[in-house]
């Protein structure tokens, strides 16, 4: 049965070998450019040979044939990294003189003006330098940088810096999120700083769509819809998320009905579904339905392209268009290899979509529902035409969630308990907003007709809202202390795998497998819970402007701050939260305590450690001198090292993230000179030390 699967979906086994030598390269890169160049020659002509004396049809060559084709796409995976990979730029650390583009529409922040810039040319002496390379980019917020636009091209003076991981435990790696998107470096671009030379430039294609997108957005302003309704509408429609509020995203996703703001999947199949029935028509004439799919390919495209070409709505445009391929060629589309053929065609296009989560939720989503939903819906049968949709409904969201849990779970930590009753909701309701959005623009010439739909699609849209708040409202909304690792996401994928195989093949093995893997998780767990709870840890955080100095011992939590920062602010929580999560102390929050102390001596463990901030010495008696293992400077700290030295014996100086980064640079000048070990958190992360 398993075999006649993969004969039926060739592109199942082609995809799997690529998407492993992908994850090889990334995570480990040990094979050079020229080895892997080599090796996949060396594999293609084997390949080609094996075709060409058609030793391929000999059964006993044929597993030699197919683990040559295997390897192949393994070794091309990690060619295919290595030609994406683009050598970082590395900036002298003084001002820079360069011309870039604007190409993300920028995005307004509380404090700025968010965007991505591509640099054109940087300058360098008197000559300018051609450069391709993206920065991420904050303009500092005033009249006239709220009047940029995408396209636009600005001549800079500012300073470029590389991209930086704060290195806190458990912590977002946002260097690492952007360096599969090729960004680098950053800047911070004050009012001054820049003049706007050109617009409109770059591919007119995407300056052609941000302007259809504008006027739209400008249709729903134009009719009266304001505040969260335009905020919702906008993401749902066009994919615009600027208005966006994080309490309305936290509402969404505590309900779990983020993937509607996400312009996915969901959108571009209702917008599938309503053009098949368009045009249905097509298919009784001559040719009609090769006509039929090359206009709904290129109306996906169209759309697409009026979303500012997001990954998500690119990949299930790729997805739906394969599968509308597949129907013009054949009246019986295989749709596992449809959507393993958008895969292969996304990942030989950019390798790194395989680490977008946006990427792997989609795949787990689709091939999730596509398999077990028919089961799950041949479990119940309803004569009543109303129940069985509501029914359909339930079967397509507890799908969903069997194939996407451990990468949820993974990735946000979280899981939404009333996603039937959420989906059963949202999808009816997204749906008619849909329909009636493309109504609005059809219509909008007529100023009558507009205001209705607009009246309606405020009504229905502030409905959504008030449903969304409603259920994020309801009691255990969501499980949020259920942590899954990486090792445990894996173990839960392969157990949804074996079930699969067992419910395909009713081999009783397969079961037992999954039992074990259910067992192993428990037990895995167990153990997690046994080593977190003896682990002590040493932590100085790297967090924005601030003095965080962790230490975590039998499932306790004491942080010492500035006298300045409560434990409740909302940046210092996003930072430390990952760790109490994880190590599983946030269960008790008695267990977490905050200390403000101008001098600290902390004696942990084996280790003396003294933090010292501004007038600290004055407590001090310079005729004794202490010996410590760490001394931390904090708060730009006014000191002399010669004074440091009469007054502390200590091992490694470290400077935290409170301080002046010119200050620091200074110290380790001081640092370097007098031959003493030091660590600076702003530029290598927070320093992490189990004991």
């Amino acid at each position: 049965m398993f075999e006649k699967f993969l004969h039926q979906a060739p592109f199942f086994r082609l995809i799997v070998p690529l998407a492993l030598g992908i994850l090889f390269q990334v995570n480990f890169q040990y094979i050079a450019f020229h080895v892997t160049a080599l090796i996949c020659i060396l594999l293609f002509s084997i390949t080609v040979l094996l075709h060409v004396f058609k030793l391929n049809n000999n059964y006993r060559l044929n597993k030699v044939w197919g683990l040559v084709i295997s390897l192949f796409l393994f070794a091309f995976g990690v060619q295919l990294v290595h030609i994406k990979q683009k050598k970082e730029l590395f900036f002298s650390g003084d001002q820079e003189t360069f011309i870039a583009t604007i190409v993300e529409q920028p995005e307004e922040k509380k404090n700025s003006i968010k965007t991505i810039l591509t640099l054109d040319y940087l300058k360098d002496s008197n000559k300018w330098n051609n450069s391709r390379t993206k920065i991420l980019c904050y303009f500092e917020k005033d009249s006239s940088t709220m009047m940029l636009n995408l396209g636009d091209q600005i001549l800079v003076n500012a300073f470029i810096n590389e991209i930086k991981h704060t290195g806190n435990p458990y912590a977002f790696n946002y260097k690492k999120y952007l360096k599969y998107k090729k960004i680098y470096n950053q800047c911070f671009i004050k009012s001054g700083n820049y003049k706007l030379l050109e617009t409109n430039k770059g591919p007119k294609a995407y300056l052609f769509s941000n302007k259809i997108r504008r006027q739209l957005l400008n249709i729903y302003i134009e009719n009266g819809i304001r505040g969260e309704e335009f905020a919702v509408l906008s993401a749902l429609t066009l994919g615009y998320k600027s208005e966006l509020t994080p309490e309305l995203k936290e509402s969404f996703s505590t309900s779990g009905a983020m993937h509607i703001l996400a312009v996915s999947g969901l959108h571009v199949g209702i917008i599938y579904i309503i053009l098949c029935k368009l045009i249905f028509f097509l298919q009784r004439i001559k040719y009609g339905k090769y006509i039929q799919s090359i206009i709904v390919i290129l109306v996906l495209f169209f759309y697409a392209f009026l979303t500012g070409l997001s990954d998500s709505v690119f990949r299930a445009t790729i997805m739906f268009s394969f599968i509308s391929i597949g129907k013009m060629f054949t009246r019986q589309v295989n749709i596992y290899n449809s959507i393993a053929a958008s895969a292969f065609i996304l990942l030989f296009i950019n390798p790194y979509s395989l680490m977008n989560v946006g990427f792997q939720l989609s795949y787990a989503a689709v091939l999730s529902i596509i398999f077990f939903q028919p089961k799950l819906y041949s479990l119940l049968n309803f004569q009543n035409t109303f129940l069985d949709y509501f029914w359909q409904l339930i079967s397509v969201s507890i799908a969903a969630q069997i194939g996407t849990f451990p990468i949820t779970m993974f990735y946000f930590g979280q899981f939404p308990l009333y996603f039937i009753l959420t989906n059963i909701l949202i999808i009816p309701i997204a749906t008619i907003i849909i329909y009636s959005a493309f109504i609005l623009f059809i219509l909008s010439f007529s100023n009558g007709l507009t205001q209705v739909i607009a009246i309606f699609l405020n009504f229905i849209t502030r409905f959504l809202n008030k449903s969304i708040s409603f259920i994020e409202n309801l009691p255990y909304s969501k499980i949020d202390q259920f942590l899954v690792d990486g090792y445990e996401s894996i173990l839960w994928i392969i157990f949804i795998l074996m079930i699969s195989f067992f419910i395909i093949s009713k081999r009783i093995k397969f079961l037992k497998f999954s039992l074990i893997l259910a067992l192993l998780v428990f037990f895995y767990n167990l153990s997690n819970s046994y080593i977190n709870s003896k682990k002590s840890i040493f932590i100085v955080h790297h967090i924005n402007k601030t003095s965080s100095i962790h230490f975590i011992k039998n499932n306790r939590s004491q942080v010492f701050l500035n006298n300045d920062v409560d434990l409740c602010d909302t940046n210092l929580k996003y930072n430390l939260s990952p760790v109490w999560k994880n190590l599983e102390i946030c269960k008790n929050s008695r267990s977490i305590d905050s200390v403000h102390k101008p001098l600290k001596f902390i004696q942990f463990k084996s280790k003396r450690i003294v933090q010292l901030q501004q007038n600290a010495l004055h407590n001090i008696n310079s005729k004794n001198r202490l010996k410590v293992d760490y001394l931390i400077l904090s708060d730009n700290i006014d000191i002399c090292f010669n004074k440091l030295n009469n007054h502390f014996e200590f091992e490694l100086i470290i400077f935290d993230s409170s301080n002046n980064y010119y200050r620091v640079k200074n110290w380790e000048k001081e640092c370097v000179k007098n031959n003493t070990q030091f660590y600076n958190v702003l530029d290598r992360g927070a320093y992490i030390e189990y004991l």
